[in-house]
């Protein structure tokens, strides 16, 4: 079997969707010595995915200048399917509107642009929007991270819930509590951090929900706890009123935000926080939760979306729209240490539960049922 996995649009640095290709990929190195994989990249982001394992083949794709670019991928993935024989190939950035091949693979993360179209800006929008409504109706096959995506998918899309294939996602082995305490250090310091801290990693974005992030804890300051609050994450879109909020109150001192981190740095990020909050308003997946629980971090989540689905028992789960309920399970979470220990211990076990491994066999028999035309 030749499998195409099209990688061409994800970017040059890593985010939670360029770690999850990656620990596909290794996974799949693991597992499948028989079958070629054609590993398709941009010169951008060619250091994130390249792979030395012989059945693995990186093709190199030097995309046109604006505004021409969408269009150039939409023909060179008619052609490359003809061009390297490929029985099946995956498109990891969700469907390519017009692209309707059979032997699709679609990995559709969430449906932002369709529940949440404010969130994004107009060219985007429109283009997702197209792109999901295509693919839901019309490519072979597309996996989705957890059954709220699906449900979402089936609901508002009508998507053929037997063309629909849940596959979660791993945490990489690398996440786990701190073993020494040196790197956790040096990253303080060169983050300008401070010792004790509350954490959020992800792309500043309006469905990350910053602003009432930043609200909870200007309550928390307001009822004496001294931890910071660190922001870690690249800028995304319409993300300015985020800064605003942390600047005003004198708040602007107390909250950190690091930009983009290294993977070094993010583990040790985890490793050093005393609680993770990600009070997102939507997630189709959500695996910075994880990373944080494997690390031994207490976390407070949304309930909203996937969350509820990922997190299980191990998270206190609270409405982010709920300022001050927020900031009271912060507030737990942070003190009460008999939680602490219990909610350390069930998210260690939640995060085990879910490894690259397994996952990686769920997309090989998918690979296998599309390539066979069932």
């Amino acid at each position: 079997m030749r499998v195409g996995i099209y990688l061409v649009p994800l970017l040059d640095h890593v985010t939670g969707r360029e770690r999850g290709m990656q620990g596909l990929l290794d996974a799949l190195a693991r597992l499948d010595t028989v079958n070629d994989y054609y590993l398709f990249v941009r010169p951008g982001n060619r250091r994130l995915f390249q792979r030395s394992e012989p059945n693995f083949h990186t093709v190199v794709v030097r995309l046109p200048s604006l505004p021409s670019r969408r269009l150039w991928q939409l023909g060179h993935l008619y052609l490359a399917r003809w061009a390297h024989r490929l029985d099946v190939i995956d498109l990891p950035e969700s469907p390519m509107p017009g692209f309707l091949s059979k032997r699709a693979v679609a990995m559709v993360h969430d449906i932002t642009p369709v529940l949440f179209p404010s969130f994004l800006l107009a060219k985007g929008r429109l283009f997702y929007q197209r792109a999901l409504a295509f693919g839901a109706r019309h490519l072979g096959r597309i996996t989705v991270p957890s059954q709220c995506t699906k449900d979402d998918l089936v609901r508002h899309l009508s998507a053929d819930p037997e063309r629909v294939t849940v596959v979660s996602r791993g945490v990489d082995p690398r996440f786990q509590p701190a073993q020494h305490f040196e790197p956790m250090a040096a990253v303080k310091r060169r983050h300008h951090l401070p010792d004790r801290f509350i954490l959020y990693v992800g792309t500043l974005e309006p469905r990350k929900n910053l602003t009432r992030l930043i609200g909870a804890y200007r309550r928390l300051r307001e009822e004496g706890v001294r931890h910071g609050l660190v922001i870690a994450g690249a800028r995304g879109w319409l993300c300015d009123d985020v800064f605003e909020a942390a600047g005003r109150d004198g708040l602007g001192e107390h909250v950190v935000f690091t930009g983009h981190v290294n993977e070094d740095d993010l583990l040790a990020l985890y490793q050093s926080a005393d609680v993770f909050a990600y009070p997102s308003l939507y997630e189709g997946f959500g695996l910075p939760v994880l990373e944080a629980m494997a690390c031994g971090v207490p976390v407070v989540c949304s309930d909203r979306g996937s969350l509820p689905e990922v997190a299980g028992d191990a998270a206190l789960l609270v409405d982010p729209t709920d300022e001050p309920a927020l900031a009271a399970a912060l507030v737990r979470a942070l003190h009460d240490e008999d939680l602490r220990r219990e909610m350390v211990a069930r998210g260690l076990r939640r995060a085990g539960e879910f490894t690259w491994d397994r996952v990686a066999r769920s997309f090989l028999s998918v690979y296998r049922e599309v390539a066979a035309g069932e």
